[in-house]
């Protein structure tokens, strides 16, 4: 055996890699993994506690904990059709002292866990343990979708170590819990549209003891925590989650943002029909009027120095609006440099040119993903147009835009210029005159295009167009792709494939 095979952390690295999941939150291992570490475990003793180390890293729920007691490695393993049934544990006693060593054997290597039915059921065999004793001292991640009155048990998981905690709802004892958990740099309540207002008190207090926090999602929390999340230097994002119907709505008050610095954000998430008390930049069901108040008092703070995501989609339900026929909202957004993800999606008639589209991009010079699009927005940006502004965003990947593609006023053969990076168009709310003219400036001038994406809720005639295009395109590029066109080609984030 080679001498670097004999270093812990050198085999770790090597057999980290037949892990596709590891380092992302992931809860739960692929099946086909695990027999690979399981065979490295057994190979040598070298091999085995590096292997170990990974086999156990990521357990979704302690089923396979418990198979390590012998008394119940049978009843867990024992297929179906051999007589187990699923509620084999309703009638199992609960581990004797020498049985909960035996399970908690490997729960020191446990980094990543997941408890959700039916580990629920299985709390009682654990009656042996006092309520508040941790049984995974290296914990990282915790998903805990457990609810009344079992979770109570949450204080078995409950690691200094721990990092990331998933809850399904407010659990009544959160302000204990955070106080356990000195590390803790996510928290993410799942359940925000069925919180109380009793609930959102208590997450309000509990999140004023989180000095580390990163990321938090959770329902909406009162001015006090607010402020204390804007003082927080390691916060990179917030989501707001929808409120419940019952929720009390009240006026927008842009002016209340002041206090607010947020340090270092990168990203504010607020998702609801009011926006009253929240500083946000991804909003949805938002009055474009409001919109604008919020990009205009966002421009004076500090965090367009880091903001890297905006997404603004305005509910068209909303009460019609007047509007002057621009895109009023783009001046506001002109100061955020860092802008890497921005989506538009205005309820009201609004004109984009290739003026404004130019002015806005050459503020914005690291956008990955650019989204302005509405069905009520007046096609004014042509392709000579749009291809001037995709000079200024060379690493643009994914393109949505509303555009004349009828007026053909570029000839692609006179054109040297190719946009290597983008990889995602979708200009199918456009009126197509001449598919295969479209086609060719396409296939000419953006090479890694293949296809033009389309959306399922587009007008049949408009989805016909569109794909009298891609036929061309199949053409032009040997008939060599397949047409993938769905809304599942479209996020926000821009993260696939995005290189610094």
């Amino acid at each position: 055996m080679h001498q670097a095979l004999l270093v812990s952390e050198v085999l770790s690295e090597i057999f980290s890699h037949l892990d596709e999941n590891l380092g992302r939150y992931s809860l739960s291992r692929p099946s086909k993994t695990q027999p690979s570490l399981e065979a490295l475990a057994r190979t040598c003793k070298t091999f085995h506690e590096p292997a170990m180390r990974l086999l156990w890293a990521k357990l979704d729920g302690i089923i396979p904990l418990l198979g390590c007691v012998p008394r119940l490695h049978q009843l867990i393993y024992r297929s179906t059709s051999s007589g187990r049934t699923e509620d084999w544990y309703h009638s199992i006693e609960p581990l004797s002292e020498p049985e909960t060593h035996q399970f908690l054997r490997h729960a020191a290597r446990v980094h990543s866990l997941a408890i959700s039915f039916p580990d629920d059921d299985l709390f009682h065999l654990h009656s042996i343990l006092p309520l508040e004793t941790c049984v995974f001292p290296g914990l990282l991640s915790l998903y805990f979708m457990v609810v009344r009155p079992q979770n109570k048990y949450i204080y078995l998981f409950l690691s200094p170590t721990l990092r990331r905690c998933a809850l399904a709802y407010v659990h009544p004892d959160l302000k204990s819990i955070v106080t356990r958990l000195p590390a803790l740099e996510e928290l993410n309540i799942t359940d925000s549209f069925h919180s109380t207002a009793d609930e959102r008190a208590l997450l309000s207090d509990s999140v004023r003891f989180c000095n580390r926090l990163v990321t938090l999602s959770s329902p909406p929390v009162d001015w006090a925590a607010w402020k204390h999340l804007s003082s927080l230097p390691s916060l990179l994002r917030v989501e707001i989650r929808k409120p419940p119907y019952d929720a009390p709505s009240g006026p927008l008050h842009w002016d209340m943002i002041n206090f607010a610095p947020f340090v270092n954000v990168t990203s504010l998430s607020f998702q609801g029909n009011t926006a009253g008390y929240t500083i946000a930049i991804l909003v949805d069901a938002l009055p474009w009027a409001d919109a604008e108040q919020l990009c205009c008092a966002l421009s004076k703070r500090k965090e367009k120095q880091t903001l890297e995501t905006i997404a603004i989609l305005c509910d068209h339900r909303t009460l019609p609006e007047p509007s002057d026929n621009s895109l009023t909202v783009v001046p506001y957004l002109l100061s955020f440099t860092q802008l890497r993800n921005l989506r538009l999606s205005p309820n009201c008639c609004t004109h984009l040119d290739n003026d404004l589209l130019l002015k806005a991009v050459s503020s914005w010079p690291h956008l990955r993903v650019l989204t302005i699009a509405s069905s009520q927005m007046i096609p004014a940006v042509t392709f000579r147009g749009l291809f001037a502004a995709l000079r200024l965003c060379p690493h643009l990947l994914r393109l949505e835009i509303f555009m004349d593609a009828a007026n053909i006023d570029i000839d692609p053969k006179a054109e040297s210029f190719q946009h290597a990076a983008l990889q995602n168009l979708d200009v199918t709310l456009s009126v197509v005159a001449d598919a295969e003219a479209v086609a060719r400036i396409i296939f000419s001038m953006l090479p890694c295009v293949n296809y033009v994406s389309q959306r399922h809720d587009f007008h049949a005639a408009m989805r016909k167009l569109w794909a009298d295009v891609n036929g061309h395109l199949r053409v032009l590029n040997g008939g060599d792709f397949e047409l993938h066109m769905s809304e599942s080609d479209w996020t926000t984030d821009g993260s696939e494939g995005e290189t610094d």
